[in-house]
């Protein structure tokens, strides 16, 4: 079904004009700042006026088209990024639940594939670079309005040939976008975003380390504290892994800091950070309140929280003056 067949069936099913309904996509267009194509525009218009034709099609899409409350899509990409399997309990069934998250990628964007229960098992038998294909599934929106993909009964995941889907290179590929946060959608995606720091999470912000290898060290069921390795450890470092919210005024986002990031955020020296001093972090942590700062990082999908959050790569502080010059530059241009 093209784009003039979808249109004829909007006009069809509602009161609306050809020329009302190309409006629309028009209007579509223009909120989203080229963020979907025409053809996900006519998807949403549809949606938003009861049309339910998405879908329909059975031709594999493009990233950037496909859009919420769709059905029967087909779709060929490159998994990018595979998380860690998470459980929860169900109030009704003894057996614990499980959910993971794989992500696609193509040539114009990324996209989750929410995996319950059974079908975790996919992610199993999958590697990130595999090149997919996906049958008759169908989307959801998810807590930030974007699509995300889910498989029902009907749905068939395969290996798709290396030929028939470019490579995505996530990694080397992809560019740094200045945005505001309102404008962070994607997953395994490199911002830049400035704003201020509203609250700062100073509950466990340590991790432990052996000071001769850097290696994690947790605590056994013994109590001893071990390395993955197995080696004992007596006297671990600390880290640092900071989390807190920025705000731009459009929105609020959560940001992930480790180690020097994390550090320059609340001004706090490395010998603090070694020996775990958690009251100098508390009182850095309320003097970091109302700070201006320039994060840069990765966004990733944080399955707890329900959410896009981004870890932070690159951090600094923006002095108020410089603040007020680049917007005067901006009125001025």
């Amino acid at each position: 079904m093209d784009n003039e067949e979808i249109i004829e069936n909007i006009v069809e099913e509602t009161e609306l004009t050809e020329e009302d309904v190309k409006e629309e996509v028009e209007d579509k267009m223009e909120e989203f700042d080229g963020l979907v194509s025409e053809e996900g525009a006519i998807h949403l218009v549809a949606k938003e006026n009861g049309v339910r034709l998405a879908g329909e099609t059975d031709t594999d899409l493009k990233i950037e088209n496909v859009v919420p409350d769709m059905r029967k899509v087909n779709i060929k990409a490159r998994i990018v990024n595979i998380t860690d399997m998470n459980t929860f309990e169900r109030d009704d069934d003894e057996e614990d639940g499980r959910v993971q998250n794989i992500v696609l990628g193509d040539d114009t964007g990324t996209i989750r594939v929410t995996l319950w229960d059974d079908q975790t098992e996919i992610a199993d038998k999958v590697d990130e670079g595999d090149a997919i294909e996906i049958e008759s599934a169908y989307t959801v929106e998810d807590n930030q309005g974007n699509a995300e993909i889910r498989l029902g009964d009907s749905t068939q995941v395969k290996k798709a040939e290396d030929d028939e889907v470019p490579e995505v290179d996530v990694d080397s590929g992809s560019s740094v976008t200045e945005s505001d946060v309102r404008g962070i959608n994607s997953e395994n995606a490199e911002y830049v975003v400035d704003g201020m720091i509203v609250d700062v999470y100073t509950s466990n912000p340590f991790y432990r380390v052996d000071p001769e290898t850097g290696e994690t060290v947790r605590e056994n069921d013994d109590g001893d504290l071990m390395t993955d390795e197995g080696k004992e450890v007596e006297d671990p470092d600390h880290r640092l892994a900071l989390s807190c919210v920025l705000d731009d005024g459009t929105g609020n986002i959560r940001v992930v800091l480790f180690r020097d990031q994390a550090r320059n955020l609340l001004g706090l020296d490395e010998e603090k950070e070694k020996e775990g001093d958690l009251k100098a972090v508390e009182d850095a942590a309320e003097e970091a309140v109302g700070k201006e700062v320039r994060v840069e990082g990765r966004t990733r999908f944080n399955d707890y929280f329900g959410r896009i959050e981004l870890v932070g790569n690159s951090f600094e502080h923006l002095e108020t003056e410089n603040k007020i010059d680049e917007l005067v530059e901006k009125v001025g241009a």
